[in-house]
């Protein structure tokens, strides 16, 4: 005989969490693996953003927009506020200096001040009517998805298949790309992205701890990051690019670069 009421209720509850338990590894092992499928998409749109995917601008978007999906992201806002990042490094309105604006570890409690600049910033719109467009589209599909599995009951798995990795994507991608290359550097074109030079870290991070050869030279594409580093090295040196060969511990300040001023850039 079918049981309604509370009792119900207690008992699908109950039936959801032993199952979660029991499947615990699992979700833990996949969430990491999408983690992992999201941390390389970052290099997907970031390339189609400086347009080194093609020479056709629709494919470089096309690319973008598909490569920022899994974050859950609008494209065009993305890659206006990445190019602006470029013009105005390191300086207070610079939209990544809020990422570098304190120590790492309350790196996760600034994203609030990253939502309220964001806005701010858009209130006079950069992007054109279809940009705009084709920046809803996806944000409405990802909306679709949620709202579908609330339906179908599987609104916990997709968070904790997707959001979550999302998240944890994002503050590994902060922190290689946003904190690591920049913080405590000036609003300086040579000394103000930073180069860890380390072997392993090169191949986790698809070569973007070699940061500042992209902010020198943005049209060179990531796999060529390390050969322009060895190829150029003479030059960062000569014009005052911080180069350090340790992921932790005190990072180099400004008082011990050297080389000539060079603007912001």
């Amino acid at each position: 005989m079918a049981t309604d009421g509370p009792t119900a209720d207690h008992s699908n509850s109950t039936s959801a969490n032993e199952a979660f338990k029991s499947h615990y590894g699992d979700w833990v092992g996949f969430g990491l693996i999408v983690a992992v499928a999201i941390h390389f998409a970052f290099t997907i749109w970031h390339e189609a953003v400086h347009h080194n995917i093609s020479r056709h601008r629709f494919v470089n978007d096309a690319a973008g927009i598909l490569g920022v999906f899994p974050y859950m992201a609008p494209f065009y806002v993305e890659k206006w506020f990445h190019l602006q990042h470029h013009a105005l490094l390191n300086r207070r309105d610079d939209p990544n200096f809020i990422y570098m604006d304190g120590p790492l570890w309350q790196l996760p409690f600034r994203y609030p001040r990253v939502l309220r600049y964001a806005r701010k910033r858009m209130r006079d719109d950069p992007r054109t009517p279809r940009q705009r467009i084709a920046d809803r589209v996806p944000l409405a599909v990802v909306a679709s998805i949620y709202a579908i599995a609330s339906w179908q009951g599987v609104f916990l798995d997709v968070v904790l298949l997707w959001f979550v990795p999302v998240v944890l994507s994002k503050l590994v991608m902060d922190w290689y790309v946003n904190y690591l290359p920049h913080v405590g550097l000036p609003p300086d074109r040579f000394r103000g992205t930073r180069i860890i030079d380390v072997p392993w870290l090169t191949v986790l991070l698809l070569g973007h701890n070699y940061h500042a050869v992209h902010h020198l030279w943005p049209k060179i594409p990531w796999h060529r990051y390390r050969s322009t580093y060895v190829q150029k090295l003479d030059y960062l040196r000569e014009h005052g690019v911080p180069i350090e060969t340790r992921v932790t511990w005190e990072r180099t300040e400004v008082a011990e670069l050297t080389g000539p001023d060079s603007l912001a850039g």
